[in-house]
């Protein structure tokens, strides 16, 4: 077995505009390789965000976001549902297909400032009748403006409450995605309060205010009569540093009382450790695909068009095609007449034919990329048989 990238096999699209490029399939082998050197932790200083892209299988869960990057060094930064982390490599050189011309800048500390009450309402009068059956009060000088850096973490707390801030989990996509406005709510027949953020593409969201109970996990708080006032002086989030935000005012157990709203930055690392994320289905591989045509997303992905091998008998399957032998010809074509090795990013397509003889059935492989053809062993065609019975009677 010679397994390799599979470009056809692969959708590559823009994570910030969605389209898919005519020619972004050939783009395939480069995505599935970046991040594969030398990890780094932490990437030092400010950067430009150039191209953002997701590749996932056609025929399968596997899929990969890969970004490229540069400040005073090329870097790829990446994620992927396998090893469930985000890693990041400086590079020497970008790929052909990045487009330098145009980026994001991305600041290595997130910033932060006031937003006007003009920015107030016009968010306001975007969300109206969109998330509520009635509109949600948007309180007054509660506007501000977050920059995200490229990685890391806000933290936010209500006086000794542990809350979740919009922002909480800083990475490299949403740091793309540039500046978000965000702004507080209020609704007083429920007590509850809100986060509204907006998105430079214009797109806004709602999100309760909820901290974290213990054994109940986030739920939202309930503020009586909720006063807040926007106490924000600094302009930058530094790391370990805790920022005023906001006063909260309201009452509790009959009494008025005050509560300092806070944020608190730290800084994320990429892993550098090349684990693999123990439930992924993905991490068990290699897997056998048995299918009557190529799997370049024409075929419907489920049976009969494809079967998978499965079970304890995997291992002697695989084994059985890495032990067969090279001949000179191949045999006859069934329904059934491709077979796919597939483990993580990369896989080895073959065209499957047969002889029958009066007591057993010959099993071929050919690899039409490599014009060789192999043939399984008397047991290797058992093991196969025994995995696929549907081969034979197709």
């Amino acid at each position: 077995m010679k397994l390799d990238h599979l470009p056809e096999h692969w959708n590559v699209r823009d994570m910030i505009s969605g389209r898919m490029d005519a020619k972004s399939e050939t783009w395939a082998s480069d995505l599935l390789d970046a991040c594969t050197g030398e990890p780094i932790a932490r990437i030092e200083e400010d950067v430009t965000i150039y191209n953002s892209y997701e590749i996932n299988r056609k025929y399968d869960s596997a899929f990969k976001f890969v970004m490229y990057m540069r400040g005073s060094h090329n870097y790829t930064v990446c994620y992927d549902n396998v090893t469930d982390q985000e890693r990041a490599v400086k590079i020497d050189t970008f790929p052909f297909f990045v487009n330098t011309e145009q980026g994001t800048d991305v600041i290595n500390t997130p910033t932060i400032r006031i937003g006007t009450e003009e920015e107030l309402k016009s968010l306001e009068q975007k969300d109206q009748g969109h998330f509520f059956d009635k509109p949600i009060r948007l309180l007054e000088e509660t506007m501000v403006h977050v920059k995200p850096s490229l990685h890391g973490k806000i933290n936010f707390t209500i006086g000794d409450w542990q809350g979740f801030f919009p922002l909480s989990q800083l990475d490299p996509y949403n740091a793309h995605m540039g500046e978000v406005a965000i702004a507080l709510g209020y609704d007083e027949k429920s007590r509850e309060a809100y986060f509204f953020y907006e998105r430079t593409d214009g797109s806004t969201s709602v999100l309760p205010l909820v901290v974290w109970e213990e054994g109940h996990g986030h739920e939202p708080i309930h503020l009586e009569d909720l006063q807040v006032e926007r106490v924000l002086s600094a302009d930058t989030l530094k790391t370990g540093v805790e920022t005023p935000l906001y006063t909260f005012s309201f009452i509790q157990n009959g009494k008025r009382v005050t509560e300092d709203v806070r944020l608190t930055y730290t800084k994320g690392e990429f892993a550098i450790e090349n684990t693999t994320k123990s439930h992924s289905s993905l991490s068990s591989g290699p897997f056998v695909f048995l299918h009557m045509k190529p799997l370049n997303g024409a075929i419907e992905v489920q049976y009969p068009f494809i079967l998978l091998a499965s079970g304890i008998e995997m291992s002697e399957l695989i084994s059985a095609i890495g032990d067969a032998k090279p001949v000179k010809r191949a045999g006859d074509v069934k329904d059934y007449s491709l077979l796919t090795i597939t483990d993580r990013w990369k896989g080895q397509e073959f065209q499957l034919s047969f002889k029958k003889r009066s007591k057993k059935i010959d099993i071929y492989l050919t690899d039409p990329l490599r014009e060789q053809t192999f043939k399984l062993s008397s047991k290797g065609a058992e093991v196969f048989l025994d995995i696929f019975p549907e081969y034979e009677k197709s």
